[in-house]
């Protein structure tokens, strides 16, 4: 028997798993491949025959119930006939396009939420030409299919743009506007993407501006539009935007989406200074749609973020775009020389020329990413991406047999074989639907057809010109007003769950094999390369990296590279061959003698990536159907790749997971996850020096049973109880440190607490920080660096012999003097890092034992305990002996805390002084760095309690604030110190009504008040209760439930349990589309969705989407 082609077998395997594939414009005679558009690619915008439009829509909801969406085949076959009826329904006599001939056209059918997601989704993963899919499970989808206006379209899409570009943290979006019915085209936006820059054709043929929207800039200026007095090659298109049965309208953009990213470069400042180049900041495809289950969604904008080389390659670099390359040549001088026998650049022979646009190219690309990163947003680098995609599609095609479809023309970016994807030729060229496509229309050539037919001129909206008033609906149609979509009684009491709440192929968690892991066994002459042992522990240990990029799976490797010195020491410690995702760990997995060492990444809002998400459904399907009597003992740390730019989200993947695993009996080699941050270090290298040195041990703990001494050798400790490969220069993060604090950080005072520190030891207080001239809004966050008090610094000066006004580096006049590096850099409570360089001091003699208990002390008991030993330093002589000494100590951290007063409140109840101030809720820690130590010794030194701040946005301030202004019912419930947000939002909400009760203006159309639920300690009551006292007085609140700390360990959120609560609860969050902010702990946070989704009859995230805002902390 003849073994079939590979190829072949895939090819099978892609026709049987997929139900419909449509045309990728190749035949056996003909090859399209070459081309940028294939000449038949299926389209949006037409009509198609009913029997097609039934087999796609059967196709899809099949593809639902595969996927787990339906409890069973009986709640499968009564949408299936919904959706048929629905579909027959709405089909209507017309031209059939493919055919040209009568026939009845296919209606449309009305798609759930969670089907549309669903949809939306899978026509990413489908797209063939893209390379950033890996991110195809985190796209957000904001429903806009009530929107039937061309100008509600206009203002819908501008500000939900604004919330997905999120301050430059991108979130994958797409913003889907109506479906098109049989014999309509369907909404439709002018603009290729949101963000264009217009073309100007001048008489003699040249162009200033884009050369590629010279047609459309001329079609928005003969809509109506007026440019710039001043016309330049920066100038932003509006967005024109074209309902169905409306006339255009053209929409200017707001300022915020205005602003350019200029492009700098680090080792070129002046010459790019001059070449004033710019981009805009995401990409968000606006002409492109969606095609769902035989629905056609002809205006479906999305965002997403840019990659390199589509700036610097192909935008800028491009011949007929702004072809940039030529004058970088000039402005480097990379021509410099080369040019004296010819005329002109163009006169130079093509391998010249070649050398020197590469080179401009490079530089171009570097900046380009450079610039994005200096303005914090959202980019991916070429080989990163093409980096995430091939290992995207390979583990798709390790889960699944196949692999994903791929465009080569496409995919491969312009860096050539540089570039992963450029070798990766045996890719599959298929097209599965649901898919993205071009819609059959030119939108401007639809409005030239129709435009006779209106009477009125298209509406400017935020234009340059005078307008009294502008209609928000322009139809002369009363039918195509906005309604709200809600479906029919028939759809509601169908049974259909999301993909998360659905059932999997199969019942592998029904019953759960826990199989003891095989271990290979050590060889016999194991206990002469470890003399000692005996009958240690044995350790099988695997390294996992969950991440939407590639530096968790760098750390990952890196860590499996250092671990193999362990294996050569510790023969009973097995290490698997590689680092895996983290959807590899199995269920089986979860066994006695078992390791995990977890690089874990977070996405989104505070979402765990992709290759996390299957196993984030298998622990959640575990602890569902209580098989955690089958797990136990095995054995977990993680390192958290995070960035604390995004506070409310810092590191919550890497929360997530390890909350999952101490669910399922795992016990953690250290307390809690390392929360590394990349906003320190990019990439955090140097970050796990700290983690490993914590985890090394426990691990050695673990299997040291059988050894002798249970103390290592210190030779091989020191060798590998850090990544010594990727540590770096140390200086270099002091230097990045001073930069941040030069750059971001302002002096603050605390002037107060209530109540007193000395008052309480345990709860939490208000703390009340003098912040000069500086402002914030409220709902934000603050940032507090606790520097060191003037006597511990004056202490440790006096321990090391120096004087304090000497610079750390006398030839450099950025670096700090002793002083201030002792005040605002290191952090003189925590111990020494290695204390290496006590090896340097031959005045005194410090064993390995006096060592080991150094390292247990701060840093001022450490000086203190060698002082009394005899140590002396004599500078400058040992100046490079402080250094090392200084450069020893940890860095100060600073700590986020939600800002928990209006700057509006807090000012017109203040008189001391004119300058601004902040409060901030805090919960004592013992030995925490701010909320215990520099709280203590502010109070022990009033007038000395210097900090610094820096002020940083947050959800609850981009969504909750504004959602807020718009009416929007508020459910809030909060524990502890996460009052702080209400307490702000109600300050705010309390200085607003006052001020128009005083001047007899209109009260805020509120809808009703805030449903407040606050759980807090017992000594926390007095915090909260004047407030909200004030806040119920000018009916600001409608519900409110507190809940003091109790012996019958009574929550808030069970107040939530209520039927009379509950009944209400759901009427604000399912009948007015309310939302819910949630501020507490992890574990609470758990336990008050768990309670919603019993309001809200269903998992309540999914259900609100963006309505749902937490902050854990």
């Amino acid at each position: 028997m003849t073994n079939k082609c590979p190829v072949t077998s895939e090819f099978e395997l892609i026709k049987q798993t997929h139900s419909t594939l449509t045309s990728t414009g190749c035949t056996r005679d003909f090859c399209q491949s070459g081309r940028v558009i294939h000449t038949d690619e299926p389209r949006i915008g037409e009509n198609r025959p009913i029997a097609m439009v039934e087999e796609e829509a059967q196709n899809f909801l099949r593809d639902l119930h595969h996927e787990g969406f339906f409890v069973d085949d009986e709640a499968f076959q009564v949408r299936l006939q919904h959706v048929l009826y629905e579909i027959r329904s709405s089909s209507a006599e017309g031209i059939i396009r493919d055919s040209r001939e009568p026939g009845m056209v296919g209606g449309s059918w009305t798609q759930t939420f969670e089907e549309l997601k669903f949809g939306v989704r899978r026509a990413w993963r489908n797209a063939r030409k893209c390379i950033m899919r890996s991110h195809c499970e985190e796209l957000k989808l904001c429903d806009l299919r009530s929107v039937t206006s061309s100008a509600k379209m206009a203002i819908e899409l501008i500000r939900t743009v604004s919330e997905a570009f999120n301050n430059g943290n991108i979130l994958p979006t797409v913003f889907v506007f109506p479906p098109r019915t049989a014999n309509s085209r369907g909404p439709m936006i002018w603009n290729d993407q949101i963000l264009m820059f217009a073309g100007y054709q001048a008489h003699d043929g040249s162009i200033l501006g884009d050369p590629t929207n010279v047609q459309l800039t001329n079609a928005i200026i003969e809509l109506g539009w007026e440019p710039p007095h001043t016309r330049s090659r920066w100038d932003l298109l509006p967005i024109v935007t074209m309902a169905e049965g409306d006339l255009p309208v053209i929409a200017e953009l707001p300022s915020h989406l205005r602003a350019l990213v200029k492009i700098e470069h680090p080792q070129y400042y002046d010459a790019f200074e001059e070449l004033d180049l710019k981009w805009v900041p995401f990409p968000a495809l606006s002409r492109l749609g969606f095609d769902i289950g035989g629905v056609q969604y002809t205006a479906a904008p999305f965002i997403g973020w840019f990659m390199d080389a589509e700036i610097g390659v192909r935008n800028l670099g491009d011949t007929f775009r702004y072809n940039a390359l030529p004058d970088i040549v000039r402005a480097l001088r990379l021509d410099e020389g080369a040019l004296e026998d010819v005329d002109s650049f163009e006169d130079l022979p093509e391998y010249q020329q070649l050398a020197m646009l590469s080179r401009a190219q490079t530089e171009l690309n570097y900046a380009v990413y450079h610039s994005f990163l200096r303005e914090k947003v959202t980019m991916s680098d070429s080989l990163t991406a093409s980096m995430k995609w091939t290992r995207f599609d390979d583990e798709f095609q390790k889960k699944n047999g196949y692999r994903l479809p791929s465009d080569p023309y496409w995919l491969a970016p312009p860096q050539g074989s540089i570039i992963p994807t450029w070798h990766r030729g045996g890719s599959p060229n298929y097209q599965p639907k649901p898919m993205i496509c071009r819609h059959v229309q030119n939108p401007t050539k639809v409005w030239d057809r129709e435009k006779s037919s209106w009477p009125m001129i298209p509406v400017k909206l935020f234009g340059t010109g005078t307008m009294e008033s502008f209609p928000e609906q322009t139809s002369n149609s009363a039918s195509s007003s906005d309604a709200t979509l809600s479906p029919s009684t028939s759809l509601n009491e169908i049974s259909i769950l999301s993909k998360d709440e659905g059932r999997h192929d199969q019942s592998s968690l029904d019953i759960v094999e826990i199989q003891t892991p095989i271990i290979d066994s050590p060889s016999s002459n194991f206990g002469e390369r470890q003399k000692g042992l005996e009958t240690g522990t044995t350790l099988s240990v695997s390294i996992h990296y969950c991440s939407a990029g590639t530096i968790a799976e760098k750390l990952a490797v890196k860590l499996h590279d250092r671990f193999g010195d362990l294996i050569q020491r510790f023969p009973t410690i097995h290490l698997a061959p590689r680092v895996e995702p983290l959807d590899d760990i199995d269920a089986s997995d979860f066994a006695p003698g078992k390791v995990f060492l977890l690089v874990i990444s977070t996405t989104g809002t505070g979402d765990v990536p992709a290759n996390g998400a299957d196993f984030v459904d298998m622990c959640e399907e575990i602890l569902k159907k209580g098989h955690l009597q089958k797990i136990m003992g095995f054995k977990y740390a993680i390192f958290g790749n995070g960035d604390s730019r995004y506070a409310t989200s810092f590191n919550h993947g890497a929360r997530k997971i390890d909350g999952l695993l101490e669910e399922l009996g795992g016990k953690p080699l250290v307390d809690s996850p390392f929360l590394g941050d990349t906003a320190l270090q990019s990439p955090p290298w140097a970050a796990p020096t700290t983690w490993w040195a914590q985890v090394q041990p426990k691990i050695l703990e673990v299997t040291s049973a059988g050894i002798n001494s249970s103390v290592p050798d210190p030779q091989f400790m020191a060798s590998s109880a850090g990544f010594s490969d990727i540590r770096g220069v140390v200086p270099e993060k002091y230097l990045r440190h001073a930069q941040e604090l030069r750059n971001d950080f302002l002096y603050g005072t605390l002037i107060s607490t209530n109540p007193c520190v000395h008052e309480i030891h345990q709860g939490s207080l208000c703390a009340t920080i003098d912040i000069g001239s500086a402002s914030y809004e409220s709902l934000s966050c603050i940032q507090l660096l606790p520097l060191n008090f003037q006597a511990k610094v004056d202490h440790v000066i006096e321990a090391l012999g120096i004087p304090a006004a000497y610079p750390l580096h006398n030839n450099d006049a950025e670096n700090p003097t002793f002083l201030t590096f002792l005040r605002e850099f290191a952090d003189l409570e925590l111990p020494f890092i290695n204390l290496q360089w006590l090896d340097n001091i031959d005045r005194i003699s410090v064993d390995r034992l006096t060592k080991e208990e150094l390292k247990k002390l701060s840093i001022l008991d450490a000086l203190e305990n060698l002082l009394r030993k005899g140590m002396v330093l004599h500078f400058p002589m040992d100046m490079d002996l402080v250094r090392e000494i200084l450069f020893d100590m940890p860095l100060l951290r600073y700590r986020t805390y939600s800002v928990a007063s209006s700057l509006r409140f807090i000012s017109e109840r203040t008189t001391e002084d004119s300058n601004n101030k902040v409060d901030v809720i805090v919960k004592l820690y013992q030995g925490g760095r701010f909320s215990d130590i520099f709280l203590r010794d502010a109070d022990s030194n009033p007038g000395q309690a210097i900090l610094k701040f820096r002020f940083i946005d947050s959800i609850a301030n981009r969504r909750l604030k504004y959602d807020a202004e718009k009416s929007v019912p508020i459910v809030a419930i909060t524990t502890g110190a996460g009052f702080g947000p209400i307490r702000s939002l109600l300050q705010e909400r309390i200085t607003i009504v006052r001020d128009a009760l005083s001047v007899g203006k209109p009260l805020p159309p509120w809808e009703k008040g805030i449903s407040l639920f606050v759980g807090l300690q017992r000594n926390d009551v007095a915090l909260v209760t004047d407030i909200i006292v004030e806040a119920m007085s000018l009916n600001l609140i409608d519900m409110f439930f507190m809940v003091p700390s109790n012996a019958k360990k009574v929550r808030v959120q069970d107040k939530m349990k209520m039927e009379d609560v509950s009944t209400e609860l759901r009427h604000k969050l399912i009948d007015k589309s309310g939302m819910v902010f949630v501020c507490t702990g992890p574990t609470a946070a758990k336990e008050i969705a768990n309670v919603l989704e019993s309001v809200v009859g269903g998992k309540v995230k999914r259900i609100l989407g963006m309505r749902y805002i937490e902050e854990v902390f």
